[in-house]
């Protein structure tokens, strides 16, 4: 048998679906945030006590959100081999790829409500303290209880997107592919299973959308499936003889994925790939710096993420 990891380098032999681009701009823009935390950091960890130390620490915390959001914005994303992606076995269809979705797409919205929530308490305990609330008698330094308070009502409201977000995955077997998506507000589930024969093509796609004149593009992969329809509960981007796989909100590289699905749609006698427990290697993606140089030579009209 051969070597799974060694028959993935076949998938990296044509150019990117949806090329991964460095952007300068929006890197330079989470440095400041790193910048100000370790401003914090210095403020709390000095002599003047100017700010508490737990201060500090919150402070940091929530103003760091907003640089880990830049970083993945400007083209450092899906770093590795996700640990999620794993070996399982059904007792259908045998063993096979779990691929889970994801869950820190929506927490980008929790992040820049936790920037926003910090600057809003800054601005309150500032106000507070001139209005003589913390006298200038008082040696001590505040106790932090009220950036705690601050930061657990952040937690709960960012914690709210993680419930309403469907959970599941992706799933890759010898005799098809299987797509089974839940919802914890609901007692629905959609379970899709289709074999690979009964796919007639595989196609990339992008769900577009449009922010202040910027298009931002995700990555989709529909499969072209005759007599397939619709069922509730109905999945984003179902069509009439078309289900869909989000590959943004799964923890796989999308082009790796892609990839991976075509072959082991155009080659039966190579779908075996699947049942080793060393199949995951299969969806390791290039480093991030090979798919950004790969990425420079692809011409800008293309479809980017």
């Amino acid at each position: 048998m051969s070597d799974p990891a060694g028959d993935s380098s076949v998938q990296h032999q044509f150019d990117p679906v949806w090329p991964q681009r460095f952007r300068p701009f929006l890197f330079a823009l989470g440095t400041i945030p790193v910048w100000l935390a370790v401003t914090v950091l210095a403020w709390g960890a000095g002599d003047d006590h100017s700010t508490s130390m737990i201060d500090s620490l919150f402070i940091a915390a929530v103003v760091i959100l907003p640089a880990a959001h830049m970083f993945h914005m400007a083209g450092f994303q899906r770093i590795g081999l996700h640990p999620g992606i794993r070996h399982c076995h059904d007792d259908t269809h045998g063993p096979g790829i779990e691929i889970p979705y994801q869950r820190l797409l929506y927490a980008h919205a929790a992040f820049w409500l936790s920037f926003v929530t910090a600057i809003v308490a800054i601005g309150i305990r500032s106000a507070d303290e001139r209005r003589g609330m913390n006298g200038p008698s008082d040696s001590h330094p505040p106790d932090g209880s009220f950036w705690m308070w601050t930061t657990l009502a952040v937690v709960l409201a960012g914690a709210l997107p993680f419930l309403l977000r469907p959970r599941g995955g992706l799933y890759l077997y010898t005799d098809g592919i299987q797509r089974r998506t839940s919802w914890l507000y609901r007692r629905a589930v959609s379970d899709v299973f289709v074999r690979w024969e009964d796919i007639e093509q595989i196609v990339p796609d992008v769900y577009t959308v449009t922010s202040r004149g910027a298009e931002i593009h995700h990555p989709l992969i529909r499969f072209r499936v005759p007599g397939f329809s619709v069922t509730r509960p109905r999945v984003p981007h179902d069509q009439p003889g078309a289900f869909t796989v989000m590959a943004y909100v799964l923890v796989s590289e999308p082009n790796a994925l892609v990839g991976l699905l075509d072959r082991l749609h155009r080659c039966p006698d190579g779908r075996h790939i699947v049942t080793t427990p060393e199949a995951p290697e299969l969806l390791r993606p290039l480093p991030v710096r090979e798919r950004l140089r790969i990425a420079r030579k692809i011409p800008r009209q293309q479809w980017e993420w």
